[in-house]
Order: structure tokens, then C-alpha cells, then sequence
């Protein structure tokens, strides 16, 4: 129809974490904010949803057990290195910057994190 704008198609985010309560707060706040949005209460789960494709940002949780954070950003970097990763960690100012660099991070999301700054972090990769 005339003079109506085409609605894009919302982006499709991955959420990784192993705590359920941070899975479920980052799934409600980015449902909220009109994303599609996947979960995967691990590294190993998280990476096999990758590469069904489809995801357009990626946020991991940085200490999981078996595959951390670290590891989970190295295959997706390795194997879609377009895809930016967002680590979400509560450790905050204690994490070397250098490794962070080498990691390919694209962004940090300290926890506790509110609202705005998980709507804000994505927004500023999609």
C-alpha cells in the first residue's frame, strides 16, 4: 500500500548462559525490544544452534562450565566471524583487556545490567 513503510524483519539474537533466571531476564528484555531470540543453557548447546544459521548477534555468558565464554567466541569467530558476540560477565573490570582484544569481543555487557543497556548493546550491532 501506498505510504506504507515495509516493516523489517525483526533480528534473531542467540543467548547463551547457564544460569536460567539470566537466560529468561535477557530473553524477556530482548522479546520486549521486538527480537526474535534463541536460548541455549550452554556453550555446546549454544553452538549447535549456531550453525543451524540465522542468528545475527550473539550473547554468551563468560564463566559456563565445559565450554566457556572464551571458547564459545572463538567458534563463532572461527566459523561465522561476521556474527558479533556480546560477553556478558559479572566480573567486570577484572578481565584482561588484551585477551578481550584478541577474542574478536565486540561488546561487554557487565552484570547486573539493566534494561537499557541490553537494548542499547544490541542496537549498536544490528
Amino acid at each position: 500500500m501506498k505510504g506504507m513503510m515495509k516493516l523489517k524483519p525483526s533480528a534473531t539474537v542467540l543467548v547463551i548462559d547457564d544460569d536460567e533466571r539470566v537466560r529468561t531476564l535477557l530473553r524477556d528484555i530482548l522479546l520486549f525490544a521486538g527480537y526474535q531470540v534463541m536460548e541455549a543453557s550452554d556453550g555446546k548447546s549454544g553452538m549447535g544452534c549456531l550453525m543451524k544459521g540465522g542468528f545475527d548477534i550473539v550473547l554468551t555468558d563468560l564463566g559456563m562450565p565445559e565450554m566457556n565464554g572464551w571458547e564459545v567466541i572463538k567458534v563463532v569467530k572461527e566459523e561465522t566471524p561476521q556474527i558479533p558476540v556480546v560477553l556478558i560477565t559479572g566480573w567486570g573490570t577484572h578481565l584482561d583487556e588484551e585477551k578481550i582484544r584478541e577474542s574478536g569481543v565486540d561488546g561487554i555487557l557487565g552484570k547486573p545490567f539493566q534494561v537499557h543497556e541490553v537494548i542499547g548493546m544490541v542496537r549498536q550491532f544490528i
